[in-house]
């Protein structure tokens, strides 16, 4: 099995941590590692190898990969890197057998190797519903937004299990473009794009291969043990694990895995340090939109 994730320069330090994890916890079976980079430097690169620390990793420059998404709609949380996952499938045209997409605000809790006998059921796809499940109103407005159903299955992007080639076969990538295209104005852009294009046809995967979860009147309100046996911990929203005002239940096995990387004295985060980064951000993203425009 492969594994794939993307990063750009605001989530190396996130990545790192995750390709730790990866080396520590996700057991026998991974062929190959691959990150999708946006803009990372040299040195960073460097940085997120030391952190894997074994064989098997591979860099792919996003500029090059995107292709047809090169100019696709971005916001502050969603960047190019978002659309990557859609990509992978055909920038990786000689890999075979399953790619599992990771988001790289992830950690690896526990061995991926039962995903590789994961039963497909001949779906191009499997993934983890989206915690939206749990506000009926909620999941039918996000569904109803992009011409789905109300009560059809909605999946979360951040990890996907993907079978190479009945997605090549079915020209899930190809699809997902044409419906990018014919939906400019998508709230959850990449994620209403793959489950707007299959519609209901992917295979649910039990939830602790994406844990996730929202806060709740500022605060996270599940049984902690949740996270201790998900084999799969997806760190959503705005607020990460890396910033001084996280209180996830899982932020401490974060430190932990950081504590292997580069990254283990870096100093978290605070709100303005991130309000500044975001303007830096858009900035970088307006001035990369003129260049394409004109062409430069």
């Amino acid at each position: 099995m492969i594994v794939a994730t993307a990063t750009d320069t605001a989530y190396v330090e996130l990545t790192a941590v995750l390709l730790a994890s990866l080396a520590e916890q996700a057991g026998p079976g991974i062929d190959a590692v691959y990150v999708f980079c946006d803009g990372v430097s040299p040195a960073n690169k460097e940085r997120l190898r030391l952190s894997y620390g074994r064989e098997g990793l591979a860099f792919i420059d996003l500029t090059d990969a995107m292709g047809a998404f090169s100019a696709r709609p971005v916001n502050h949380h969603l960047s190019r890197t978002a659309y990557a996952r859609i990509l992978m499938p055909l920038t990786l045209a000689d890999a075979t057998g399953r790619l599992l997409y990771i988001d790289c605000d992830t950690l690896v809790n526990g061995s991926l190797a039962p995903l590789d006998e994961i039963d497909m059921q001949g779906h191009a796809l499997a993934a983890v519903d989206d915690i939206a499940i749990q506000v009926p109103e909620r999941h039918a407005k996000r569904n109803l937004d992009i011409g789905m159903p109300a009560d059809m299955r909605y999946f979360n992007s951040g990890v996907l299990l993907i079978d190479l080639e009945e997605w090549r076969r079915q020209r899930v990538s190809e699809r997902v473009i044409e419906f990018v295209d014919a939906h400019p104005e998508l709230p959850m852009m990449d994620q209403d794009a793959l489950n707007g294009t299959l519609r209901g046809d992917w295979l649910a995967l039990d939830e602790r291969w994406n844990m996730h979860r929202r806060l709740k009147k500022g605060r996270y309100v599940d049984d902690p043990s949740i996270w201790q046996d998900a084999r799969i911990i997806h760190f959503i929203g705005q607020i990460k694990p890396n910033y001084s005002d996280c209180g996830h239940p899982a932020r401490t096995l974060y430190f932990e895995h950081r504590a292997r990387t580069p990254f283990a004295n870096a100093p978290v985060k605070t709100k303005l340090g991130r309000k500044v980064e975001k303007r830096v951000r858009r900035l970088k993203r307006l001035f990369g939109r003129v260049r394409r425009a004109f062409g430069s």
